[in-house]
């Protein structure tokens, strides 16, 4: 089994178009925060794993780790799941969503998926402070 999406969203709709597809809503990166330390109550993620045939019908591990850009941990999450014996396609869509994130500073972030043990991708996060009114508006002379 491989991670081969691996997205921060705000949210996830089942598609009312095509039976297996989703909606996506607002992909994220950037985070920004009136200030900190600051506790995010929740993060959503969009993941899409390759299956082989001997990945349906048992329980695999899906573990989170958060860092900062000083490489210092501040959280570990580890989620299970299993792929039914009988789930037809040959990718399969899960959407953990991750509880309580803790941010202490501004700057590069990076979230370590590992799939059954073995780190399988990283997704940058950028935390920034709000900008003002008017802050982030490119001027034109």
């Amino acid at each position: 089994m491989q991670i081969v999406t691996a997205l921060v969203v705000d949210e996830i709709r089942d598609s009312a178009h095509e039976e297996g597809r989703v909606d996506l809503i607002g992909l994220r990166e950037d985070l920004y925060f009136d200030e900190l330390p600051v506790i995010l109550e929740r993060m959503t993620l969009f993941i899409e794993v390759q299956l082989s045939a001997d990945d349906r019908g048992r329980r695999h591990g899906l573990g989170f780790r958060l860092t900062d850009h000083a490489d210092k941990t501040l959280k570990e999450i580890p989620i299970n799941f299993t792929i039914p014996e009988n789930f037809p396609r040959m990718t399969a869509p899960l959407d953990p969503t991750l509880f309580e994130l803790t941010f202490e500073r501004y700057g590069p972030h990076y979230l370590d998926l590992f799939l059954d043990g073995e780190h399988q991708r990283r997704i940058y996060l950028n935390i920034l402070p709000r900008p003002h009114d008017g802050d982030d508006q490119v001027e034109i002379e």
